[in-house]
């Protein structure tokens, strides 16, 4: 009788709440990983601090002309996805202090509370900034861990391995070394999955 053998993958995914096309990603992932056997681990990082350790000025919002189109690809890509949306009414928003409390998080905490922020920001269009809805998803201890000089050496640490592993944006994801950028290119992650690549 042929032995039978469980393949297992891990996808290390590096977020930031601040990112439309990751709140995409994050109706996709868990399903993606379900097929293709895989555990998602998930990553906070700060875009704004990897930006700037890259040099890189193309930041949400910094292209004006730019603006228009993303609002209405993030809708037709909601309702492609069944997701609800709304765009903030001033963005980028500052995720600083809701990165810094998911990174004060264990490891298997980290996903459900990231999922209540992006739903408070781009489903109810909630104040990110604010340490009260920061709070009601992370804890109010992480919160306050966050303010701590540990506290903000976590995130920077994250996001610097991120960035030391080849990521420039989020989404990232990572199986090994092998790196997938974008919400579009989840296809080729379940691909490259399932050893289709």
């Amino acid at each position: 009788m042929p032995q039978t053998i469980d393949f297992y993958f891990k996808i290390d995914f590096y977020f930031d709440i601040v990112s439309p096309y990751t709140y995409m990603a994050t109706a996709e992932i868990s399903e993606l990983a379900s097929r293709c056997d895989a555990q998602v681990c998930w990553k906070p990082i700060f875009l704004g601090g990897l930006f700037k350790s890259l040099n890189n000025p193309n930041v949400f919002g910094s292209v004006p002309q730019k603006v228009p189109y993303l609002k209405k690809d993030m809708q037709r890509l909601a309702r492609y996805l069944g997701v609800p949306f709304q765009f903030p009414e001033n963005f980028p928003v500052n995720t600083l202090l809701a990165q810094r409390a998911l990174a004060q998080l264990p490891e298997d905490q980290v996903e459900l509370a990231a999922r209540k922020l992006f739903d408070a920001l781009w489903a109810q269009g909630a104040e990110i900034a604010s340490p009260e809805v920061v709070a009601a998803a992370t804890g109010e201890e992480a919160v306050v861990r966050a303010g701590t000089p540990e506290g903000k050496q976590a995130l920077v640490e994250l996001t610097q391995s991120a960035m030391e592993r080849g990521a420039f944006g989020a989404p990232t994801f990572f199986v090994g070394e092998e790196m997938f950028f974008g919400h579009d290119r989840l296809t080729l992650l379940e691909a490259h999955l399932l050893g289709k690549l």
